[in-house]
């Protein structure tokens, strides 16, 4: 699968992080998906999920190594 977008948030707190990601998923069209690097836990594992989930888009959140994980969101 291919990602369409990239997005790193790395070195952002929240609520910064949610708020890049949601900026950046208003550009893109529904069903393209954007990669999100990121180094807050608060924001991998709860801001960013909740969100998406709000919103509606589908997230995967996978562990890259200690206290850096990558979220794939597909728009919907």
């Amino acid at each position: 699968m291919m990602t369409d977008q990239k997005l790193d948030v790395s070195g952002k707190g929240c609520p910064h992080c949610l708020i890049m990601t949601r900026r950046k998923l208003s550009t893109m069209d529904s069903g393209e998906t954007l990669k999100v690097e990121c180094d807050h836990p608060k924001a991998a594992l709860e801001n960013i999920p909740f969100g998406m989930k709000q919103d509606g888009h589908k997230l995967e959140t996978k562990k890259v190594k200690p206290g850096f994980w990558e979220l794939t969101i597909t728009k919907k």
